[in-house]
């Protein structure tokens, strides 16, 4: 076991999941960091996508973009990563440049009227949380490795995400690193 040491967590940094992470909901799981206090954290699974656009999973006219899943916690919600706060009033700033949230209404009345395009904003059904602390006792247990959040482009989906990022695994879990998703199927 790794001793215990206080991260320095912040909004805009990402996520790699251990390779041999047992947790279904997070197994080669790119996450952002959208927020970070005293009251805990919240992310969203970059790499998860939803067999359904949204609309076939909302009520309502809307463009035909896809759908994510953006964690465990609250997946009956949509949420959403943007680049246009100019737009979409109440957005909390993650790095200056992302944001997440605003005002839904507005939301949804610049995407029907063709003002916010796929590179702008991106859409999850949940969101990844933990609790104070957790976060921290995650990675010392070597649940997660940090990495800047500018190696990722948050916006748009890219398949091979995790393969992609692989090499930013610190050097114990780069050993594991080719492993399969399934280790127990091989």
């Amino acid at each position: 076991m790794r001793q215990s040491t206080e991260h320095r967590i912040q909004r805009g940094q990402v996520l790699l999941a251990h390779p041999l992470l047992e947790d279904q909901n997070f197994q080669q799981s790119v996450i952002l960091l959208a927020d970070h206090d005293e009251q805990g954290t919240v992310g969203f699974v970059l790499n998860d996508p939803l067999e359904y656009t949204l609309p076939q999973a909302l009520e309502g006219a809307w463009p035909a973009l896809p759908l994510h899943v953006g964690g465990p916690v609250d997946q009956d919600s949509l949420f959403y990563l943007h680049c246009r706060p100019d737009l979409i009033p109440g957005a909390h700033s993650i790095d200056g440049f992302l944001h997440w949230g605003g005002e839904y209404d507005v939301m949804h009345e610049m995407l029907t009227r063709g003002l916010l395009h796929a590179g702008h904003i991106r859409f999850f059904a949940g969101y990844s949380g933990w609790s104070p602390n957790q976060l921290n006792q995650e990675i010392d247990e070597g649940s997660w490795a940090i990495i800047p959040g500018n190696t990722v482009n948050c916006l748009s989906y890219q398949a091979d995400l995790y393969q992609a990022l692989k090499g930013h695994l610190p050097p114990d879990f780069r050993l594991w690193s080719n492993a399969p998703k399934e280790p127990t199927l091989n």
